[in-house]
């Protein structure tokens, strides 16, 4: 497969028809894992560049020293096709000395075939560069995805990262970060809704390579009918990496008595000068409040989609670009259709 000549516009319509969120943004479009060229009318900001891998499936994307992006980068991953279509693409991401972005990436499925994807991506930061990463994951009951990220961060960076799962048959996200440089910081938050057989795995491993790093890790789920989730939290601080701060917790509601999840959290501490904390909570619904609730005269659905709503916003409401976020809430308010 080669280059794709065609253009934005030419998947506006199947997008907007396919709850896709299309915002105001300098827009990146996949299809099949190959980077759709912009027409040359479709100026980048100065100081933003973008073009395919090297490998020619995927994409490299990199951003100037100082340069602040006035709008954020989307990348919206369009798969569709024939059946059984395995995609491997190899991404990169540079963020230079200063430099600040936005990235909201969006995985969609136009139709129902069944893929693989397998999707890799390396994320560097510079010194004090500063990148909020949004990955929302909405596709067909029949993909398998598996989505790579490793990042490395030097002093003074900060990332946060999110990812919001609404649907796949099997998701597995895997983020890899290193802090190399002196008072770097990662965030890192995820909200999994899963139905049916789905699947979702989010190993997350965060390692603190120098002192004064901080890191958290937020990841909730909420799982109905006989869907399973894994959650494998590790943290890990190298023997000079004094005053570390890394805190991690999952919580996860089981709407159903058949859904399964499984967390293992991990420390691993060789400094001495550090706080770090874990928790972790698999339960159903509280009894107490929705009992309130329905003394109030609310309905049972209701009543339990405000607790569920409420169990959300922790993770969504970090979502520092609001339009995205509130087209986020809109998909959750169609029951993630």
């Amino acid at each position: 497969m080669n280059f794709v000549p065609y253009h934005i516009e030419q998947y506006q319509k199947r997008m907007l028809h396919s709850g896709i969120p299309v915002i105001d943004s300098y827009r990146i479009l996949i299809h099949n894992g190959y980077y759709v060229q912009n027409k040359p009318t479709d100026q980048l900001p100065e100081g933003m560049t973008v073009s395919s891998a090297e490998e020619g499936c995927g994409f490299s994307l990199s951003v100037s020293a100082n340069t602040i992006l006035s709008k954020p980068i989307q990348i919206i991953n369009l798969l569709e096709g024939q059946n059984d279509t395995m995609i491997q693409p190899r991404n990169r991401i540079i963020m230079e000395a200063g430099s600040s972005a936005e990235l909201l990436i969006g995985d969609f499925t136009l139709s129902g075939e069944a893929y693989i994807y397998g999707d890799e991506t390396e994320i560097t930061l510079g010194e004090a560069a500063t990148l909020n990463m949004v990955r929302l994951q909405k596709l067909n009951g029949a993909t398998r995805l598996t989505a790579a990220t490793s990042v490395f961060q030097t002093s003074h960076s900060r990332m946060k990262t999110h990812y919001v799962t609404l649907g796949g048959k099997s998701i597995e996200n895997h983020l890899t970060v290193k802090l190399f440089g002196k008072n770097a910081e990662h965030v890192a938050f995820g909200l999994s809704l899963t139905k049916q057989t789905e699947h979702v795995d989010n190993h997350i491993l965060i390692t603190h390579a120098s002192p004064n790093c901080q890191s958290n890790q937020l990841f909730k789920q909420i799982l109905s009918d006989r869907s399973t989730g894994v959650f494998t939290g590790r943290i890990v601080v190298d023997r000079d990496s004094q005053r570390t701060a890394a805190y991690q917790r999952s919580s996860n509601i089981l709407l159903h008595p058949e859904a399964k999840m499984n967390i293992r959290p991990q420390l691993e501490i060789y400094a001495d000068d550090v706080k770090c904390s874990h928790g972790a909570t698999v339960g159903q619904l509280d009894a107490e409040a929705l009992f309130y609730l329905r003394s109030r005269g609310i309905s049972e659905a209701e009543a339990t989609k405000i607790l569920l709503q409420a169990f959300a916003d922790e993770v969504l409401h970090s979502i520092s670009y609001a339009p995205f976020r509130e087209s986020i809430l809109k998909l959750l308010g169609n029951g993630g259709k």
